[in-house]
């Protein structure tokens, strides 16, 4: 690893390019280092993990000045990115309007930049002089965690990506050494020397349901009108939840509607049916109170708000859900670009670990794998000397079938052993059995986390009860604190008429005490004096 000396201005990257031929550790999220690629004099291919991705960076929710944009759905698609020119965005089904105006674009003069989801990459390859762009492959840690289902097309981009005229894999959560696929570990890795060190600091929430805890966070919002966090008022939150379905349980044990919420997910029929009565949004689409986002979103997607916290939802019961400690929280803290935002590097992780009576420990799981591997080089080592070719075509229909649950992979007519799959199950076996097999030893990863990170961030672990205490339903002297506060006020924004509405419609005799006593209504102390007083 050699540190790379960087030019930085504000907590953002402001470099020329990114070094050749290599992985970049960025270190931070959001410090514009995707833009570097967006904008300079280059031509650039840079594949991303996500549609959302694309989106996101070829219709931005704030323009150049940070005025809001608020884009229509019937507006996004595919094509030139309507706020910059030399941009392409290329995603979702590739029809033949799509590849005309993408050939079009290819033939104008100057600098081009095509921003395409990462299963585009191959066929981009035959529409393109390689040589000619170099390729930015964003997320890169993507390839390992993605590669249980999106086996071919990582395939692809492994195979391809020393055609072009260049590559860096950008991340600022690498893929930790004791998971990292040979490719990886082979190639040269820079990182970032920032000067600034930002503060994260994490509020870790165990609970015995961890929707249930994030059903008692969005009714406090509702029933307050806020969420108070180290002394602070927040007015909106976005619950990051990898898993539809239970992002649907939520929405109806809170009884959000759609006017309350937006859902950033993938937007295809599984998704609809699952969320049958609410709509599936975008980062693009215009700010809601409470915002849910699927992994779709959780990285490289620029959110904007003032007063939000981010809540993380991990249930031990829901696979799904389970979040890495050290590629995914990272990411989430990164995703609320607002700098005035005064949540903006704190995180909420809300979880219920599972319980188990045993588990397999890592070293068990590490030897295990190893045997495996040791005997999959000997079957490639025996495919390699066959020359039975009905054999062999029969044996590469079974690979092909396989797909992720073989360690066997075909090259260029050679059969190698995949290491991706066996990073990929240490990797899967860490995060759902070890991490996650108890509160403790989660907390614990969070430990390990503050103490590894690389220089750019100091993170800081509160005390499980912090959350806890903000959830207890607040006093009623100091709810009536609050409504005479409220009422003293010229006016009200309308967080502030909500937070004034909840106040009176479980207390309604507050307002015909103000009418009576006007501010000599604070000096009271109890429902039952005040009460008394208006008789």
């Amino acid at each position: 690893m050699i540190k790379l000396d960087i030019q930085e201005r504000d907590g953002f990257l402001i470099m020329d390019d990114f070094p050749k031929n290599c992985i970049f550790n960025k270190v931070k999220t959001g410090c514009g280092a995707t833009t570097i690629a967006l904008t300079n004099d280059e031509n650039y291919i840079i594949a991303v993990p996500t549609t959302e991705l694309v989106i996101n960076k070829c219709y931005p929710p704030k323009d150049k000045d940070g005025r809001d944009i608020a884009w229509k759905k019937s507006q996004i698609q595919a094509g030139v990115s309507p706020t910059n020119d030399r941009l392409f965005g290329l995603y979702g089904k590739f029809t033949k309007t799509v590849q005309i105006q993408l050939n079009k674009f290819l033939a104008k003069d100057g600098v081009k930049k095509i921003i395409c989801t990462y299963d585009k990459v191959d066929k981009l390859i035959d529409l393109i002089n390689p040589l000619e762009f170099k390729i930015l492959v964003d997320e890169y840690h993507n390839l390992l965690k993605q590669y249980g289902f999106r086996t071919k097309v990582i395939n692809q981009i492994i195979e391809k990506f020393k055609c072009f005229k260049s590559h860096c894999f950008l991340t600022a959560t690498p893929i930790p050494e004791r998971f990292k696929p040979k490719v990886f570990a082979e190639m040269k890795e820079y990182i970032a020397n920032w000067q600034i060190v930002d503060k994260i600091t994490i509020y870790p929430c165990p609970c015995v349901k961890a929707s249930t805890t994030a059903v008692n966070v969005i009714k406090h919002y509702k029933d307050n009108g806020h969420f108070v966090l180290d002394g602070i008022k927040s007015e909106e939150a976005y619950f990051f939840v990898n898993s539809v379905r239970e992002i649907k349980e939520i929405l109806k044990q809170a009884k959000l509607t759609n006017d309350e919420c937006r859902i950033i997910c993938a937007d295809d029929e599984m998704n609809h049916y699952k969320l049958e009565g609410f709509e599936i949004s975008s980062s693009t689409a215009p700010v809601k109170r409470f915002t849910f986002v699927t992994c779709k979103a959780f990285e490289g997607v620029d959110y904007y708000s003032e007063t939000a916290i981010c809540f993380i939802v991990s249930d031990g019961y829901n696979k799904h859900t389970l979040i890495s400690i050290d590629m995914d929280i990272p990411q989430i803290a990164g995703r609320i670009r607002t700098k005035s935002n005064p949540f903006r590097n704190k995180i909420v992780h809300i979880f219920n670990a599972k319980a188990v009576n045993y588990y397999v420990p890592f070293d068990v799981m590490e030897e295990r794998i190893e045997d495996e591997l040791a005997t999959a080089r000997r079957r490639m080592e025996q495919l390699n000397r066959e020359t039975d070719i009905k054999i062999l075509k029969q044996q590469d229909k079974e690979f092909e079938r396989l797909g992720v649950h073989t360690y066997i992979i075909k090259k260029d007519g050679r059969y190698e052993v995949n290491d991706m799959v066996a990073q990929l199950k240490l990797y899967q076996h860490w995060t759902t059995h070890i991490v996650y097999r108890s509160s403790e030893a989660l907390q614990e990863a969070y430990k390990e986390l503050g103490m590894t990170v690389t220089k750019g961030y100091e993170w800081s672990i509160a005390d499980d009860s912090v959350v806890k205490d903000a959830l207890k339903p607040p006093q009623f002297r100091d709810r009536l604190k609050r409504f005479c506060d409220l009422k003293e006020k010229l006016s009200l924004t309308d967080n502030e008429q909500r937070e004034l509405r909840v106040i009176t419609d479980k207390y309604p005799f507050l307002e015909q005490g103000y009418k009576q006593l006007g501010q000599t209504l604070r000096r009271h102390r109890t429902i039952k004096e005040i009460k008394a007083l208006i008789e």
